[in-house]
C-alpha cells in the first residue's frame, strides 16, 4: 500500500511539474517580438523576424490572386493624410502559388488629382502604421501625379503582401487621387 501510495504522489508531482512548465513556456513568436524589441532598445539594428502577426489575415483588403504567366490588375482613389500620418488603402496581392518564390513586380500608375502618392509594400499580416515612418518590404515614395513608378521585390517562397496606397506627406491633407497598378511575378 505505501509503494502505491509513493507511485501515485509521484505522478501527481511530475504532472504538476510539466503543468507548470507549460504554464510559464512562451511561445516563439512571443520570443522573437521579445529579441526585436530589446534589440531596438538598444539602438542595434534588427532583421525581419516572421511570427503570428506575419501570418494572420488581412480583413477588409480585396485579394489580387498572381498566377504564373499573367499579369493582375487593381486600383483605387488615395487620399493624403497630412504630414506625418498615414491613411492607406490595401490590396492584399496573393502569390501562394509561387512556392519557389520569385520577383514581385508592380507598376503603378497615378491619375491627374492634386495628390502626389506614396506606395509601400508590406507582409501580409504587419500591422498597417497610423502615424511615423513606415517600415514596408519595397516602397515607391513621392510619385507625382500623372507618372508611373515600379516596386520590384524578391521573396523566396510563396506568400501573400500588401500594397498599400495613400496621399504623398508633401500633398495637403484631404487632396486626393486615382491609381491603377499591375502586378505580375518573374522568376528570380
Amino acid at each position: 500500500m505505501l509503494r502505491l501510495t509513493a507511485k501515485v504522489l509521484g505522478t501527481i508531482l511530475l504532472i504538476a511539474s510539466i503543468g507548470h512548465s507549460l504554464c510559464h513556456a512562451q511561445s516563439l513568436a512571443d520570443a522573437a517580438r521579445q529579441n526585436r524589441q530589446q534589440k531596438t532598445q538598444d539602438g542595434s539594428t534588427t532583421s525581419k523576424v516572421i511570427d503570428s502577426d506575419d501570418l494572420s489575415a488581412p480583413s477588409d483588403d480585396p485579394i489580387i490572386r498572381l498566377a504564373p504567366g499573367a499579369t493582375s490588375s487593381g486600383g483605387g482613389t488615395l487620399i493624403a493624410p497630412g504630414l506625418g500620418k498615414h491613411s492607406y488603402l490595401a490590396n492584399s496581392l496573393d502569390a501562394t502559388r509561387f512556392t519557389n518564390g520569385g520577383v514581385l513586380h508592380i507598376a503603378v500608375t497615378l491619375g491627374d488629382g492634386p495628390s502626389e502618392a506614396s506606395f509601400d509594400l508590406f507582409s501580409q499580416g504587419a500591422r498597417l502604421p497610423e502615424t511615423g515612418l513606415p517600415n514596408p518590404l519595397a516602397s515607391a515614395h513621392g510619385v507625382k501625379s500623372g507618372t508611373t513608378a515600379k516596386i520590384d521585390y524578391r521573396f523566396d517562397h510563396g506568400a501573400v503582401f500588401r500594397l498599400a496606397a495613400e496621399g504623398s506627406w508633401s500633398s495637403k491633407a484631404g487632396d486626393t487621387n486615382s491609381y491603377s497598378f499591375v502586378a505580375w511575378v518573374t522568376n528570380r
